[in-house]
């Protein structure tokens, strides 16, 4: 918890709010995002919809805390006035960039200020009736129910071998659907919370074709799958 002050999530749980997202849509640049308070819960929306590529609002009402957030990469700015977050979300929306903005003060005011002034999100990750009527979408549960949970790390040298294992994952699917973003991607936004975690979801099948591809590379390599963990060396 950098400073103490901002709290991180599992890296499945950041995985989760990924995998609702992408069933929401398969392109996310252009969308909107819009997240209340910088819990564990509101770092994994964050985190995911950086992965996405979707653009967010968070409102968080600790300056101290959405200043955490900013020094450990998981917003991209940290202001003070509605107007000045829309300024900088309107051209990378426009643009269909991902861009994460936090927005710090007492939320209900901003809340009614965002409806007053019609911004309107595609997606909600916390509940706002007349965003919804306007056609927000709610974020929904975690997505990806009967897949097994794979993990991977290096034992030495995990700089230069962790992307060649993210490779063979990549590798392993059975299509290249949001997964093969999730793994390409994540490690660039997670950013030092997760620098040597990786994390998704497989088929049986494809995490047996990981397993034995792993198991080729010259460094012992830990795998985890359902829960269970195993060491691969040569």
């Amino acid at each position: 918890m950098p400073d103490g002050i901002l709290e991180f999530p599992d890296i499945s749980v950041v995985y989760g709010r990924y995998a609702a997202l992408t069933e929401l849509s398969v392109e996310l640049g252009g969308w909107l995002l819009l997240y209340a308070r910088l819990n564990a819960g509101g770092v994994a929306v964050a985190m995911a919809s950086n992965v996405a590529g979707a653009a967010s609002l968070g409102l968080e009402p600790d300056a101290e805390r959405a200043k955490a957030a900013l020094r450990a990469g998981v917003c991209d700015f940290v202001v003070n006035e509605l107007g000045e977050a829309l300024r900088i979300l309107k051209n990378e929306i426009r643009q269909r960039r991902g861009v994460s903005v936090v927005l710090t003060g007492a939320m209900d005011p901003i809340i009614a200020e965002i409806v007053a002034r019609g911004v309107q999100p595609e997606v909600l990750a916390f509940p706002v009736p007349e965003l919804e009527a306007r056609g927000a979408r709610a974020l929904g549960a975690d997505a990806g129910s009967g897949l097994l949970p794979v993990t991977w790390s290096a034992e030495g040298e995990g700089a230069r071998w962790l992307p060649v294992l993210d490779g063979l994952a990549v590798g392993a699917l059975e299509k290249k659907d949001a997964r093969a973003r999730w793994i390409e991607a994540s490690p660039r936004y997670l950013g030092r919370a997760f620098a040597r975690r990786r994390f998704v979801r497989m088929t049986k099948s494809e995490a047996d074709r990981f397993e034995m591809a792993a198991g080729k590379i010259p460094v012992s390599v830990s795998i985890g799958r359902g829960g269970e963990t195993i060491m691969i060396s040569l």
